[in-house]
């Protein structure tokens, strides 16, 4: 992830340091967070579903995944909900725009 765009249009870098910023979709609809996919980032979704241009993150199918490291700051997170499904705005080779319930984010190809 490189940048998000909150609903009041102010775009924020992210720096791709953070290991919540490091996303990968896979193909079997798990998401998997950090450089080795085991990063916990506490609110999240984990699966979702393609339906064409939405990314269903309610009507999923129970997909393991790997086990995250612990991750002390999600006993005192306050969670948002993600919302119902994300639409893929932009799709490329490199390049990946959501709308989200907050905001817009954007994911680049990582190195």
């Amino acid at each position: 992830m490189t940048q998000i765009e909150y609903t009041n249009g102010k775009p924020v870098d992210v720096s791709p340091t953070n290991q919540w910023s490091i996303v990968t979709f896979k193909s079997n609809g798990t998401i998997l967070y950090g450089d080795n996919g085991k990063y916990d980032p506490c609110c999240s979704p984990f699966r979702f579903k393609r339906k064409g241009n939405t990314l269903d993150l309610v009507d999923v199918e129970d997909i393991p995944f790997p086990e995250r490291m612990p991750n002390p700051i999600c006993a005192s997170a306050s969670c948002v909900s993600p919302g119902d499904a994300w639409q893929i705005n932009v799709l490329t080779d490199s390049n990946l725009v959501i709308k989200q319930a907050y905001g817009i984010t954007t994911y680049k190809l990582y190195p």
